[in-house]
């Protein structure tokens, strides 16, 4: 009974993973596992009026320019791999 047990857990666990991979955490299983209130990963959370930092907080500076970093990232990432081929005489 504790084998036939297992087996049903580890193929749950199975399914539940697939499931989780393919469909990602905002749909799998109805959004059981989607967060509450997504952030944004570029966007930081800003003080409000109703926080008590708010008397601290800087006015937004405008727009904040998305995907610099990825940008920058590849850039680099070019020129190491350019200059390790020119090292190997590609």
């Amino acid at each position: 009974m504790g084998k036939l047990f297992g087996v049903a857990l580890l193929a749950f666990a199975v399914y539940a993973g697939i499931t989780l991979y393919e469909e990602g955490r905002e749909r799998a299983f109805g959004g059981a596992f989607a967060p509450v209130q997504p952030i944004d990963q570029g966007e930081a959370p800003r003080a409000t009026a109703l926080t008590p930092a708010a008397q601290f907080a800087d006015p937004p500076s405008g727009p904040r320019q998305r995907g610099w970093k990825a940008g920058e990232v590849r850039e680099r990432t070019s020129a190491d791999l350019g200059a390790a081929a020119r090292r190997r005489g590609r």
